[in-house]
């Protein structure tokens, strides 16, 4: 079991570091959704391909300076001051290099706008050397309010530069120049918030142990970024610009429930099963509370939002994003698994057997890319939308099956552990299924049908809970105590039934 100080110190920290990041979901999920009704799936896509390469480069541009700045104990001025020269001058070299293959990579993904795009996205090299290394200070301090206020303000900012230029006529250059921007605002803020600046000596010998250390980490996360971007490449080559906005559309609303959810618990999660990788019976306890934690909140929005797809993409972005539907419905159903699967892999990352969790990374790259490309040239989007529904599920088999081996957890009480939220969310699902078909009957406006079907399966959920699955209630009741919420606000219904049940 995990004792009452452990739980109650891991829920404040998600709800600390939930605040900043749900707020700048809310406003990004706005802005994508303005600006979609404004541009046309192919601008998306070809938004989506510029910035899956400079991403990928931008893996170099640091060369995980920042990561070792926060990783070593006593830092020197010179040390740092050499860790920014070089990042300055791998960005100098980076911004050049890419300026050069620009041309080669816009005719390797036959899209001629993609040379001049992706050749001024790359100025972003340079402001994101000049913040790497006040970044990195900030983030070893643990000022997590700076680092909140520049992350809010890169989103609100540039949400306003995107809507601005787009209202003005400036097109798929709107979220090239409020990207570019916003992070140019953002490194000025950054040294503004910190306390370094770059005076003294420059100790560049001392640096390159620095990025030495960097490099290992930087070498990593390129492996996970081509895995997690294979797809979005493979659709843009084969499939052309217009195919990959939807996709990519489709990708963000389908992941919105699980990226802001499952990220937060993992930050907390990699801390608990550190200091309980020696202890399996509660290491599996607490995998098994922070799963169940997880599908209770992500579990019912992708099954709301596949049930209600139709009015959603119609009503939020309109009638020329309605191709997204197949997509869509298919990385919903993904996602029951994909927002539940981080924590294991976090789970083998904690407790030392991070080769398992690259083997496992590698083997899905692999298999993956290989059933993208045979489903995108068998069916184009539907075909690439079966393999997510139909190859992914059996893969995440294996990382599950690496985890139970380890820690001796059964594979069965694992899926077990997951039954009380789907079953809620497929019931809640069929409740709305069944108000959409009454309200046909009435001939309402479209908005109107998605409020009331939004309502009514909150509603299904909110009673599935209290009257079916009390076990439910009584989570929620603790976690709100754990987060500081007096006993007595919880001493009534539907609280009270957990109580005396």
């Amino acid at each position: 079991m995990v004792d009452d100080g452990l739980r109650s110190r891991a829920t404040k920290a998600i709800g600390y570091l939930g605040i900043g990041g749900a707020l700048v979901k809310v406003v990004s999920l706005g802005n994508t959704l303005v600006l979609a009704n404004l541009l046309s799936p192919a601008d998306y896509g070809l938004m989506a391909l510029a910035m899956m390469v400079i991403g990928f480069i931008g893996f170099l541009n640091e060369v995980g300076i920042g990561a070792a700045i926060v990783q070593k104990e006593n830092l020197t001025p010179s040390e740092v001051n050499g860790c920014f020269a070089i990042a300055m001058l791998i960005s100098i070299v980076l911004f050049g290099a890419t300026v050069l293959a620009s041309g080669f990579i816009a005719g390797f993904f036959k899209s001629a706008q993609l040379e001049a795009m992706i050749s001024v996205l790359a100025v972003d090299f340079i402001f994101g050397a000049i913040s790497t290394v006040p970044m990195a200070l900030l983030r070893k301090e643990i000022n997590f309010k700076a680092i909140s206020f520049l992350t809010i303000f890169n989103v609100v900012f540039q949400s306003a530069i995107n809507l601005y230029l787009v209202m003005t006529g400036h097109g798929v250059w709107s979220l090239v120049w409020g990207f570019i921007a916003a992070n140019f605002a953002c490194s000025v803020g950054a040294f503004v918030l910190s306390e370094w600046r770059p005076k003294g000596r420059y100790g560049w010998r001392e640096a390159s142990g620095l990025v030495i250390y960097g490099l290992h980490v930087t070498l990593s996360r390129l492996f996970w970024y081509l895995y997690t971007n294979a797809d979005k490449a493979i659709i843009g080559r084969l499939l052309g610009p217009k195919s990959l906005g939807i996709y990519d559309m489709a990708f963000s609303l389908a992941t919105l429930p699980s990226s802001q959810v499952t990220s937060l618990v993992v930050n907390v999660a990699s801390p608990l099963f550190s200091t309980l990788q020696n202890d399996h019976l509660r290491l599996n306890s607490v995998i098994l509370k922070l799963t169940r934690a997880v599908t209770y909140a992500t579990y019912p929005a992708l099954i709301g939002m596949l049930a209600c797809s139709r009015e959603l993409i119609s009503v939020t972005l309109g009638a020329k994003w309605m191709d997204i539907l197949i997509p869509f419905a298919a990385l919903c159903l993904t996602g029951l698994i994909k927002s539940v699967d981080p924590l294991l892999t976090q789970a083998l990352t904690s407790t030392g057997h991070v080769k398992k969790v690259s083997f496992y990374t590698g083997m899905c790259g692999i298999l993956m890319s290989l059933a993208l490309v045979t489903g995108a040239l068998a069916d184009g989007l539907r075909g690439v939308s079966l393999v997510w529904v139909a190859v992914y599920p059996l893969l995440s088999i294996k990382l599950l099956n690496d985890v139970c081996r380890l820690s001796g957890m059964k594979m069965m009480d694992y899926y077990k552990n997951l039954v009380p939220a789907l079953a809620a969310s497929i019931a809640m699902g069929l409740a709305v299924i069944l108000l959409r078909e009454i309200l046909l009957h009435f001939h309402l406006a479209l908005p109107l049908v998605l409020a009331i079907e939004i309502a009514g399966g909150m509603l299904a959920y909110f009673f599935w809970m209290i009257y079916v699955d009390a076990d439910a209630i009584g989570e929620i009741r603790q976690v709100m105590i754990d987060i500081g919420l007096s006993e007595r606000h919880f001493n009534r219904w539907p609280f009270n039934r957990v109580l005396f049940s």
